[in-house]
This record gives structure tokens, C-alpha cells and sequence, in this order.
């Protein structure tokens, strides 16, 4: 995927789409990773965070890893099945309980043909193990970049195809009833412009996205037969001109919903006397911006979690992070400055949080006693590198899971799917 200029498109929106589009599969990333243009490994043990993990894995296949004990709560590399290279990955999990999960990327991508080549991917968690789920037949070349779920039974699923003109880019939404996949048709809107969908939740049974097409935001229900366009907030509709003569805006990155007249996004936006991160919500008819105290600032959050209304989280790169409770907002101090692309919440409703650095390498925060605390993420004894996408907690249990990929030593720079598992306590010399 490349990003094109357009006369249209502020700076600091463009900026801010970027950074949303770091949570999702963009080629331009592949091809970065693949061209070698990062930084040598910091050098992390893939048993700093789960020291019972014990793997091997050739050059190119997916990560194998069993557990012989977890005497305390850890994150661990879980098996999956093998995936097909030269290059794979993870950008995105859900669970809806201790036994059943859904995680989503793409296989087979060659940063040497980024335009027609990827296979979309859904790994499926039944039980105990990783599976792949049935798709229907697929006849595009591209990836699936968003997951969400209310139970079992809905699923759904966002992704794109791979083309050399953006605007050739077409998104593509699948459910899962529980039996099968199928494909829901999108709205591509009334001309070709390139769409960029950047959230996915799902509240009572209809799924929500929400994401940018050129300069106007995207904000779509799915009423159970056809998908209702929902108008953004006014300040974003509005003409006229904010920082630096560009044009008012707003960009929506990440949505969490809790019902269907209480549902959060995240974002950024600037207008006459106002630059900086927001979020919005949805009162059952009508969207508003919602500042949390932060103004004349080239910020924005790119993720959104929590419990409920009154309890939220949302964070951004460079340190951004507000926790919200009763209507009001709190920024947190001594936030990670790493790239955080993703947020999620135990079943105490405290936050983890994805930070990933240059070298590559990739940490994992708890939040606690008013800091956070970091552990480095398990990865394959051959990588060289790594960096996760996508982390979820699951209702009524301490499980979680993250996604994302390893950095081999190959030349060109290849990438496998990874899987990280933390699982509670359990007594010593029995599985999870």
C-alpha cells in the first residue's frame, strides 16, 4: 500500500493516517521490513518473558512451542500451523472467551512482488491449539488487517486487496455465523477514492468500522441486511480553516463499542482554536467530538479499550495515554514513547499496552500502582528481530494474546507470523 499526496490531505492528517495505518497491513511496511531498512536486533532472548518456552523452527516455517511448566503468569510463543512464506503476518486477535479466539494477517507475500502476491489469513483457537479457519475461495491477493467479536457465533473481519494504484485498493469484510464464512459487500462510496478502514467492533450482533476516505471520515453500521452510513461529528463536516490555512479535520483510528448508544472512537482532529488527539461518541443518534484535555498539539491516539463508558483507556505514540472515569480524563505520566499501536484490558480492567521500538524489538506494559511496567516479548531463538500489531484480553478470563511478526536474517529481510500466549499460574508439570 502507498500513501499518495493529495492537495487535499493535510499534513498533520496525512501524519496522523500514517500512524493508523500501523496497526493495520500496509505493503510499504513489508517492503521496508524486506528491503533491510531497519535496525540491527537489540538483542532479546525469546525466553526473557516466558522462560519455560522451548522451540525450534527453520528458516521461513511458522514457530513451534510447547510448555513444560508455568510456575508464574507469562507471555509465551504458541504454536501455530506452519505458514506458508516467504514473508507472513499477524495484525490483529480477538477472543470472546478461555476457548475460543480468532486471529487474522496474511501469508505467501513476496516483498519482491508486493502488488500480486498475500494471501489472506484467519487463524482459528478451538480448545487448546491454533487451527485454520475454512475460508470460502478467495480469488484476491492482499491481507485481512481487523478482527472483533461479540461471541462464537460473530465474527467479523476487514481487509484489503494488494494493487499497485491505491485507488485500485478494494476492502472486503467477512462473518462468521459460527458454521461458515462469507463475504459481506462493502460500500465502496460514490467515487473512486482510496479507503482506509482503521476500527472494527461488534456490539449486539452489528459490526461497526470506521476509518478515513481521502480527507473524509468513514463511519459504517451493519444493521443485519445492509451497512448505514452514520454522519461524523459537525467540527469535522465543518469548512474553514484550522493550523497553517489547512482545512478543518478529523480522523478516526480505533472504535470500541458498548452498546448500541454508547460507542467510543479514537482519533485526532484541528479547527479554529482546536489541534490535537479526541475521541467521539456515539449516543444512539448522533456523533460529538469529546476533548480530554489536550490542545496545540500534532498528536493522536491510535487505539481505544476499556470496560465501559466510565471506564476508559486510549493511547498514542510518543508517550500519549488518558485514562478516563466519570466524564473526566486524566493524562498519564511515564507513559513508554516507543510506537504503540494497540491497547487492551485484563479482566481488572487494567490496561496492557504494545510498544515497539526501531531496533526492532517489542515490549509488553502492564499498567499498575500508577506506572507501567514493561517486559520484553518472547521471540523465536532465529529471529533477529520482532514486532507485535495487536494484543486482546478475554471476558471472564486472564488469558491474552498478541500478534504480529518476527524479523529473520534473511536478505532480503523476511517476516514470520507470531503468536504470544499469557497464560495464568497453573501448578508446576501441567499444560495450558
Amino acid at each position: 500500500m502507498k500513501l499518495v499526496p493529495h492537495d487535499d490531505f493535510p499534513g498533520w492528517q496525512r501524519s496522523a493516517t500514517i500512524i493508523a495505518m500501523r496497526k493495520i497491513a500496509v505493503a510499504s511496511v513489508f517492503v521496508l521490513m524486506a528491503s533491510g531498512c531497519v535496525a540491527e536486533p537489540a538483542g532479546m532472548s525469546g525466553g526473557t518473558a516466558s522462560p519455560s518456552v522451548h522451540s525450534s523452527t527453520a528458516v521461513g516455517a511458522s514457530p513451534e512451542a510447547t510448555v513444560s511448566d508455568t510456575p508464574a503468569p507469562a507471555w509465551r510463543l504458541a504454536t501455530m500451523p506452519e505458514l506458508a512464506g516467504p514473508t507472513s503476518m499477524l495484525w490483529d486477535v480477538v477472543s470472546v472467551d478461555a476457548a475460543h479466539a480468532w486471529a487474522v494477517g496474511s501469508e505467501a507475500y513476496s516483498p519482491e512482488r508486493p502488488d500480486d502476491t498475500g494471501t489472506p489469513l484467519i487463524l482459528q483457537k478451538e480448545g487448546t491449539g491454533w487451527a485454520r479457519a475454512e475460508l470460502p475461495a478467495i480469488g484476491w491477493h492482499g491481507r485481512f488487517d481487523l478482527v472483533a467479536a461479540d461471541s462464537p457465533a460473530n465474527v467479523w473481519v476487514v481487509g484489503s486487496t494488494t494493487a499497485a494504484d491505491p485507488w485500485a485498493q478494494v476492502t472486503h469484510v467477512l462473518h462468521y455465523d459460527g458454521t461458515a464464512w462469507r463475504e459481506v459487500p462493502f460500500p465502496r462510496g460514490a467515487k473512486k477514492d482510496y479507503t482506509l478502514i482503521t476500527g472494527l467492533t461488534v456490539v449486539e450482533g452489528q459490526p461497526w468500522v470506521v476509518g478515513n476516505r481521502q480527507s473524509d471520515v468513514i463511519i459504517e453500521q451493519w444493521d443485519g441486511r445492509s451497512w448505514r452510513s452514520h454522519q461524523s461529528p459537525a467540527e469535522c463536516r465543518t469548512g474553514g480553516t484550522s493550523f497553517g490555512g489547512m482545512p478543518n479535520f478529523c480522523t478516526f483510528t480505533a472504535i470500541k463499542a458498548f452498546g448500541p448508544d454508547d460507542v467510543w472512537a479514537a482519533g485526532n482532529g484541528a479547527w479554529k482554536g482546536f489541534k490535537g488527539p479526541l475521541l467521539f461518541h456515539f449516543n444512539g443518534s448522533a456523533w460529538r467530538t469529546v476533548q480530554v484535555g489536550i490542545n496545540e498539539q500534532e498528536s493522536g491516539f491510535d487505539a481505544l479499550a476499556g470496560r465501559s463508558s466510565g471506564e476508559l483507556w486510549a493511547v498514542g505514540d510518543g508517550g500519549l495515554a488518558v485514562r478516563g472515569a466519570g466524564g473526566s480524563f486524566e493524562v498519564l505520566p511515564g507513559t513508554p514513547g516507543d510506537a504503540l499501536p494497540d491497547l487492551a484490558t485484563d479482566p481488572a480492567g487494567l490496561p496492557w499496552l504494545i510498544g515497539n521500538s526501531t531496533a526492532p524489538s517489542a515490549k509488553l506494559f502492564s499498567y499498575g500502582t500508577d506506572a507501567w511496567t514493561g517486559v520484553p516479548a518472547p521471540q523465536p531463538p532465529d529471529a533477529v528481530g520482532m514486532s507485535l500489531n495487536g494484543i486482546t484480553g478475554t471476558p471472564g478470563s486472564p488469558l491474552m494474546f498478541a500478534v504480529g511478526a518476527a524479523d529473520l536474517p534473511t536478505d532480503p529481510r523476511y517476516l514470520r507470523a507470531v503468536l504470544l500466549e499469557y497464560v495464568p499460574a497453573v501448578p508446576a508439570g501441567s499444560s495450558v
